[in-house]
């Protein structure tokens, strides 16, 4: 709050009034700001270091960024291209000779040549319809021929319409026979009459007709005076009711005394209402545990009930108690079989169609009558390039550390202050900048020694392994390049083919002693050093990168380095870490030095304020005394 009077202004700041008047004839506000602009000195200071841990945190945290994406990319064993699977060095072009049999390598596949003959394929166990599952199209009453007479319908068969016309004076089932034929063709439908005067129509025996339905023609369609409703079909619809289907099967069945549908598969037991679809009766069968697969297939008209493994071992059991729906439906089994086939001379048998044999999968399609030749050869070009990006990777990764680094310091250019900035356009901020953040890593200890353990860790011989990195071809430049990696294509490539195992080994060999990834940060220093003997060049780096960024702590308690010097984010190292406590302490001397500073600016206005008061106040008496010797005279 402020008021004034013609020599005064009274200002309140933080419950404390100031008086900065012209009384006095001094500029107390400017003399007061260029004080505290001396005083700010060590404020400046201390947010300049801030500004300098924060950017250094940055720094390491863009570092740590790029070692994760290297790390996760190359040494995750579920990434297509980590260097610790075996799978990244085993890549093959597998060809066949027949499509009887394919086939496919896994992690364990050699090159070479194989013969398969396939005796007898695997089947699931399945039991199905015996001959239809639907009824033909039955009347629900006694054709009206004479009603009939001079109209029409439509007749659909496999998915085409034909409209049937009557002559005006038909009166049998035979001219009904006549006008479909006459529409479609003969000897593709047939029609029958029973006693009673009620019509049937169904495809006639190997005619190749499967789907047939009858459908009005118009408004006065023939359908209904020959007894015959809009829409009837010799398929049932899956969209039916049990209730429904009841009336629309080849095979009748029962519902128990409850009403219900109550069977079991395989052990599983199932309930149905009779409101159930045929639909909803499947999903609930399928996606239980019975292993089986309820299907209808509207082609064939058949109901089938199909284990879902292959083999002869593989059998299904259903029973229903009360109801018979499925045993009336599913009269019909076959028994699951076992393949029969012989792969390079030795005879196998086995449940499923996909059998595998020393790393190489064979998936049988068909019988054959010739031995079927496989051939499995060296994917140089896969290997290389897995290889080749790898070092690629590795290349980019200590190019960004070495960068770091060597770059040099220049303190002439430290972080700028808010009064600094004020004075400055936005360009010539970012450009002091870009300098005033250049060389906070330089000769980094850490990063030192990270860039040195990864080139031990390439260098070093694999204990039990004669193959080497130089040795197949990849090697280190000159001393100034840092450690960059270059390759021989061709040596690489002439060792990948002649020794594709080696090459393996040399990158994916695990310890024998410690094997495996996720202990790696408890291992005693001793215990560290057996394992790097024993382990491939994939191995030691990962170990070396889970050092610097691994989110596990080790037996002392500590994560990796690089995160315990400047944290991750999205870990508990994202706060707590070395720069961070930094920060926070820094933090706290400059909050401590800002309440210090709002002191002194208060100290200092209370003084020139009781400076302007005491000038007030002479020239008020002054000013009257003046007054009075003016009247007195």
């Amino acid at each position: 709050m402020a008021s004034s009077s013609s020599t005064v202004t009274t200002t309140t700041v933080n419950g404390t009034t100031r008086l900065t008047g012209l009384s006095s004839g001094i500029d107390v506000d400017s003399i007061v700001e260029q004080l505290m602009t001396a005083e700010k000195t060590k404020l400046n200071k201390l947010n300049q270091q801030s500004q300098l841990l924060e950017w250094k945190q940055e720094a390491y945290r863009d570092i740590i960024s790029d070692v994760q994406t290297f790390s996760n990319t190359y040494f995750n064993v579920s990434s297509s291209s980590s260097i610790t699977r075996k799978s990244t060095f085993q890549a093959f072009s597998v060809t066949s000779s027949s499509s009887a049999v394919t086939a496919s390598y896994t992690s364990e596949a050699t090159a070479g040549s194989h013969t398969v003959a396939v005796s007898q394929l695997a089947a699931a166990a399945s039991r199905q319809t015996n001959g239809r599952f639907s009824k033909d199209i039955e009347g629900t009453s006694a054709a009206g021929y004479s009603s009939a007479a001079g109209k029409s319908f439509v007749i659909t068969v496999d998915g085409t319409d034909y409209t049937v016309d009557l002559d005006d004076d038909v009166s049998t089932y035979s001219d009904i026979q006549d006008a479909i034929d006459t529409a479609v063709g003969e000897g593709k439908i047939t029609v029958s009459e029973d006693g009673s005067g009620v019509l049937t129509i169904a495809a006639a025996d190997d005619s190749g007709v499967q789907v047939v339905s009858v459908s009005d023609s118009d408004s006065d369609s023939a359908l209904s005076a020959l007894g015959l409703e809009d829409g009837m079909s010799n398929r049932i619809a899956t969209t039916d009711t049990l209730e429904e289907l009841a009336d629309s099967l080849a095979s009748s069945f029962d519902f128990d005394t409850d009403g219900q549908v109550a069977l079991s598969i395989n052990g599983v037991s199932f309930t149905f209402d009779k409101d159930t679809t045929l639909d909803e009766m499947m999903e609930e069968i399928n996606d239980s545990d019975a292993g089986v697969m309820l299907a209808y297939d509207e082609l064939s008209d058949q109901l089938v009930l199909t284990a879902d493994q292959t083999g002869a071992g593989n059998t299904l059991s259903v029973t229903e108690t009360g109801s018979s729906f499925l045993t009336a439906a599913l009269s019909e089994s076959t028994a699951g079989a076992d393949a029969k086939l012989t792969v390079d001379g030795v005879s196998l048998t086995r449940s499923s169609n996909t059998v595998t044999v020393d790393g190489i999968t064979y998936t049988l399609n068909k019988l054959t009558t010739d031995d079927v030749s496989i051939n499995v050869t060296q994917d140089v070009d896969t290997v290389y390039d897995n290889i080749n990006s790898f070092v690629d990777a590795y290349n980019e990764l200590i190019s960004t550390l070495n960068s770091k680094l060597s770059e040099e310091y220049d303190s002439d250019y430290p972080p700028l202050t808010d009064d600094q900035k004020a004075e400055m356009s936005d360009d010539a901020i970012a450009s002091w900048e870009e300098k005033a953040k250049t060389g906070l890593l330089a000769r980094d200890s850490t990063l030192r020694s990270f860039l040195s353990s990864m080139r031990n860790a390439l260098i070093d011989s694999v204990s039990g392994l004669s193959t080497t990195l130089t040795g197949i071809g990849i090697t280190t430049g000159t001393y100034d390049e840092k450690g960059k990696l270059y390759i021989d294509e061709d040596k690489l490539k002439t060792a990948i083919q002649d020794n594709p195992e080696g090459v393996m080994n040399l990158f994916t060999k695990t310890s024998s002693s410690y094997p495996g990834t996720t202990t790696v940060r408890k291992l005693s220093v001793s215990d560290r050093a057996v394992r790097y003997k024993e382990e491939g060049i994939a191995y030691r780096i990962y170990d070396i990168l889970q050092d610097n960024i691994s989110t596990i702590s080790d037996s002392r308690g500590n994560k990796g380095l690089l995160l315990e010097k400047a944290g991750t984010e999205n870990d508990t190292s994202e706060s707590d870490n070395m720069l961070s406590e930094q920060l926070a302490a820094i933090q706290d001397r400059i909050g401590k030095e800002e309440d210090r500073l709002d002191d002194k600016e208060d100290q200092l206005y209370e003084q020139y304020t009781t400076l302007e008061t005491y000038i007030n106040t002479m020239n008020s008496q002054l000013s009257a005394l003046s007054s009075y010797l003016s009247s007195s005279s």
